[in-house]
């Protein structure tokens, strides 16, 4: 008995630090997953923050306008920096069209506008300022145009109630939809998920809106690979 207590308190010695370090590195690979959405509200970025951000985030989601009347104030700075540091990054436009040929002319400015090294490009669709019953048009202009213009990934981004308002139909085009749902998981079709509002960064000192993959088979590299489009009804 006394041999035996003896081997299991080595055993202990030797299993516990190892239980720590996986418990750790399990944390710093969950941390690594947070995927922050970033606009001038969050301010000009410094390289401090930028290179710290670094290893806190799987990728970042990046502001480049609020519709064709606002560009972001910071979103070339601020992309510049995450092409700097090694961060890939997506771009978002804020939708303000008020039509289907408005939402054309939104995109063509928003590509335009966009950072090339952007890896896709998002439309964010949580306003209404067209009629209920141009909605589902003005989003499926707004993808046709950027469909023409690139072939990067393009994702469609809004809280689960308005999608299923107004973009019933045409948000079902894009290679993969963006959904916010902070109570619970969303339960619309949803590869990204916008878990949170309120998600503290440290390298930016500052709580953001925050986001983690929900389908497995759009994984962290299908997001970051830069890859051609592929329907997201496949």
């Amino acid at each position: 008995m006394l041999i035996l207590k003896k081997w299991t308190k080595y055993l202990l010695l030797l299993i516990l630090p190892l239980m720590t370090l996986v418990s750790l590195a399990g944390t710093s690979a969950h941390a690594a997953t947070a995927i922050p959405d970033i606009s001038e509200w969050q301010g000009k970025l410094t390289d401090k923050q930028v290179s710290g951000l670094k290893s806190q985030v799987a990728f970042v989601i990046n502001r480049r306008q609020y519709g064709i009347g606002h560009v972001d104030r910071y979103a070339s700075h601020n992309t510049a920096l995450y092409t700097k540091y090694g961060i890939p990054f997506g771009e978002y436009d804020f939708a303000t069209f008020s039509s289907p040929a408005r939402a054309k002319a939104e995109a063509k400015t928003f590509y335009q506008r966009a950072n090339p090294n952007a890896q896709f490009y998002v439309l964010d669709y949580e306003a209404l300022h067209t009629s209920r019953g141009q909605s589902n048009a003005a989003v499926n202009a707004w993808y046709n145009e950027m469909h023409h213009l690139t072939n990067k990934k393009l994702v469609f981004y809004s809280y689960q109630s308005f999608a299923t308002s107004y973009a019933t139909q045409a948000r079902k085009k894009f290679d993969a939809q963006w959904i916010a749902n902070y109570s619970k998981k969303p339960t619309i079709q949803t590869d990204l998920w916008q878990f949170s509002n309120h998600k503290y960064f440290p390298a930016l000192k500052k709580h953001v809106d925050a986001s983690s993959i929900l389908n497995s088979k759009k994984p962290l590299n299908w997001w970051i690979g830069g890859t051609p489009n592929a329907s997201a009804n496949n």
